[in-house]
């Protein structure tokens, strides 16, 4: 199909709510682009952008999300209020997301009228450029410092440098979703972001569905995209170490990363303890995030992790690397962890504490105090929302 065929008018604009006029102020009319589309099944930053759409639509907004036609359901025009548009995109490890953010915001652009446009993620906001040049109120989410991602060559890492410094910098607004992030941008780029947090959303499907190959608290869970930076094969050289009959649990697709997944695989072959299950939805996640005895997030790069938030509000116990973001999702209350914290890279740290958490019986270590609670009131959607409502309506106001 050609470009100037996937440029139509679209059909009439979705009917919102009332919230926001009951609230005194205007229903907004919101494009997020930067996203693989809905309904989220693959990273975080789908997850936030789902959940986000949704709670915004709840609120009266009128939300219309760009998804990628190689992950989207053509027929899937609408979830929960969100109106979904599937464009093409160029099937590459370089030029997926740059091709589709650049149609994405043209036909943003030229053929609808939006208030607001939300760039999620640095590579896509270099197009914020364009959208500030025309005039257009711009939002840009930093979810994370994608340049340091260990998948990209020198030029990729370049270039994502340079997005990054665009989406400080360009935007009328930009938020980061965890307050390293935010120190960050505004020590390097001299200015001055808004730090809203990913959120948690705990709605169980009716029925959980077991996985094979797993017995209730039996079990080790990673859950994220197989990629260098999750650090999945650190995981499974120190989980060799660890005297125990538990299994370790890699759930998550991979992301262009096919010589690393292929290492992660010959690693997990030489110990039939681990299993690598792919990525995992619904009912059979909810059931994953029920029944892990430690959850392990041993990652070198993250922005806020969701996974770990999901893992903290089902009052799991945790293990993570240190790196600022994750320290930052684990410290909860009197700025000690929940969990256990191990050295980065380390596979002899990760193995100790690996034995301390499945020591007793193979259940968690047992003193520390449910966080499900304070996890869902700090990182709730409806309060996220709204506070993303107000970044919009200072973005209209600084475009004016």
């Amino acid at each position: 199909m050609a470009a100037h065929e996937l440029l139509r008018e679209d059909e009439p604009r979705l009917s919102t709510q009332s919230t926001a006029r009951r609230n005194g102020s205007k229903p907004l009319s919101i494009a997020m682009i930067g996203t693989r589309g809905l309904p989220a099944s693959y990273g975080g930053v789908e997850v936030a952008v789902e959940q986000l759409s949704r709670e915004l639509a709840k609120h009266g907004h009128r939300v219309s999300v760009y998804g990628r036609s190689a992950y989207c359901d053509p027929d899937l025009h609408e979830i929960d209020g969100v109106e979904q548009i599937t464009l093409p995109q160029i099937n590459t490890k370089h030029l997926e997301a740059l091709s589709h953010t650049m149609l994405s915001t043209m036909h943003a652009v030229t053929r609808r009228r939006f208030d607001v446009i939300h760039f999620h993620a640095t590579g896509p906001t270099m197009l914020s450029l364009a959208t500030r040049a025309l005039g257009v109120p711009t939002v840009a989410t930093v979810h994370g410092l994608d340049w340091r991602r260990e998948k990209w060559g020198t030029t990729a890492r370049q270039t994502l440098r340079v997005a990054a410094r665009v989406a400080a910098t360009v935007p009328d607004e930009t938020i980061a979703v965890s307050q390293e992030l935010e120190r960050f941008l505004n020590s390097n780029y001299k200015t001055s972001t808004t730090y809203i947090p990913n959120g948690v959303n705990l709605s169980e499907p009716d029925e959980q569905t077991p996985v094979d190959g797993l017995e209730a608290g039996r079990f080790v869970l990673h859950l994220g995209r197989v990629v260098p930076e999750k650090q999945a094969h650190v995981l499974i050289k120190a989980f060799k170490n660890v005297p125990t009959d538990c299994r370790l649990a890699i759930v998550g697709p991979s992301s262009h990363s096919d010589a690393y997944m292929q290492e992660v695989q010959e690693l997990a072959d030489r110990d039939d303890r681990v299993l690598l299950l792919g990525p995992r939805y619904g009912s059979e996640k909810a059931w994953l995030l029920q029944n892990a005895a430690v959850f392990v997030q041993p990652s070198t790069l993250e922005g806020l992790p969701i996974a770990l938030l999901e893992a903290l509000a089902h009052d799991l116990f945790t293990i993570v690397s240190d790196i600022p973001e994750n320290v930052e999702a684990v410290t909860l209350s009197d700025e000690q962890p929940h969990g256990l914290v191990f050295r980065t890279g380390d596979v002899d740290d990760l193995s100790h504490k690996l034995t301390l958490a499945l020591s007793r019986d193979s259940r968690p270590i047992d003193d520390l105090l449910p966080v499900g609670d304070l996890v869902r009131e700090r990182y709730d959607w409806e309060r996220i929302a709204r506070d993303t409502e107000s970044v919009y309506r200072r973005a209209l106001t600084s475009a004016r």
